[in-house]
């Protein structure tokens, strides 16, 4: 089996309905996951509204003769769980129908990584978003997925703390295991008068710690830039092929009054850490064109042009190219053909990749789909084969521009939009 809920509950018989029915809809097929739910000694209506699930598959019920606080709870789940990997949901929260199925990938992907957490969204009673929230800058107890075996032997969770256990473990841990992170918001936390987490406790320290902690990353971050053992040269990259078969010339197709690529190059320059930007292209008219933009431009073979060649063979020569002159620290490829790019996206996600130290950081749209509109990456990881051990995700909402309804479309919108 693959994976584990663990499910703790006090007296939140009101939401805990909710949360279940999320973890029974995920998109992982349920022969690879369990749930197993700890009820601390409740005494509302929680016992019959859990029994009620029971007929469920992999579904597992246990209720304690007496409370014994969540750490203790979570930790009788974990021993009694069949998953190689478990993660932690609250009972008054819910999380996506993918949570599973792209933390399990995650961790199947990354043998070295202990644990992996991801974004989540804070929601009211009434299940209206609030805000969403980057784990890393302000973490929660659930949604983070560990390797069962070894949360086991590192002694799972303190008992002698009845709140913040997960910021407990974090503070024993150290620097020994980085939390991975996904940068997708699959988790819902459940904002509410009665939350634990709203209680005063022995906690508070650990919690004003990690606190300052952020804060000091978050201010030696404005200043990276001026740090040269960082990245001494940042170049953009923006592959801008002449040939397409759904839309003809799309690169340099009218947009807004403008050329598309226009779009995304004044994005390039507007951006506060790119040092040059380079276009990269077999055609004449549109390298003739982007000059006119004083950007750099690199002449593409015809045969890396062709609709069957991947675009990171594109962004190999054109570094290869740009070394010969002086070898950037850090690659931003930049899609011509996704006009609503801003500098803002661009920064953001180089900013993503040095807080978190990941190799590279891709964008992905509101339904988490690769978008190919911005990805930020260090030099080695540009001859990388496949996508990086260390990656990161920004969520966006730019359009791709690929036939004449998307022309069309983008068209319609304001360019400030």
């Amino acid at each position: 089996m693959l994976a584990s809920i663990i499910i703790t509950n006090f007296n939140y018989g009101k939401y805990i309905s909710r949360c279940l029915r999320s973890c029974l809809a995920q998109s992982l097929s349920r022969d690879e996951y369990e749930i197993i739910v700890i009820d601390d000694c409740s005494n509302d209506d929680s016992d019959n509204i859990i029994k009620s699930f029971l007929n469920e598959k992999n579904f597992i019920y246990i209720r304690n003769k007496k409370n014994i606080g969540v750490a203790a709870a979570a930790n009788i789940g974990i021993r009694k769980s069949k998953g190689k990997f478990v993660v932690r949901v609250d009972s008054d929260d819910w999380v996506s129908v993918e949570f599973l199925k792209f933390l399990v990938f995650y961790l199947e992907d990354h043998k070295s990584a202990f644990c992996v957490s991801c974004d989540y969204k804070y929601v009211d009673n009434s299940e209206k978003i609030i805000e969403r929230i980057t784990y890393q800058d302000n973490p929660i107890s659930c949604g983070v997925m560990y390797r069962k075996d070894l949360l086991i032997k590192l002694g799972m969770y303190n008992e002698d703390f009845k709140h913040r256990e997960e910021e407990e473990l974090r503070a024993r841990l150290g620097s020994l295991y980085k939390i991975h992170n996904l940068n997708i918001a699959l988790y819902r936390y459940r904002k509410h008068q009665t939350n634990k987490t709203k209680q005063e406790d022995m906690m508070t320290l650990f919690k004003q710690r990690l606190d300052d902690e952020y804060s000091a990353r978050k201010k030696n971050l404005k200043n990276y830039k001026g740090n040269k053992k960082l990245f001494n040269y940042i170049v953009a990259v923006i592959p801008a092929r002449y040939g397409s078969k759904r839309l003809k010339n799309k690169n340099i197709l009218n947009v807004w009054g403008k050329p598309m690529i226009h779009w995304t190059i004044k994005a390039a320059k507007e951006s506060k850490y790119i040092d040059d930007i380079y276009v990269s292209s077999e055609s004449k008219k549109i390298l003739d064109l982007v000059k006119e933009m004083n950007v750099k431009t690199i002449k593409r073979p015809d045969f890396l042009a062709k609709d069957d060649v991947y675009k990171m063979d594109t962004i190999v020569h054109a570094v290869n190219n740009i070394k010969e002159n002086k070898k950037p620290d850090l690659i931003i490829s930049l899609q011509a053909n996704s006009p609503q790019i801003k500098a803002n996206d661009i920064d953001k996600a180089i900013e993503h990749l040095v807080k978190y130290s990941r190799s590279e950081v891709i964008s992905v749209d509101e339904y988490l789909n690769q978008n190919g509109a911005i990805r930020v990456m260090r030099y080695p990881t540009v001859y990388e084969k496949t996508l990086s051990t260390y990656i990161g995700f920004v969520v966006t909402d730019i359009l791709d521009i690929h036939t004449k309804k998307d022309l069309n479309l983008i068209n319609k919108k304001n360019p400030l939009q």
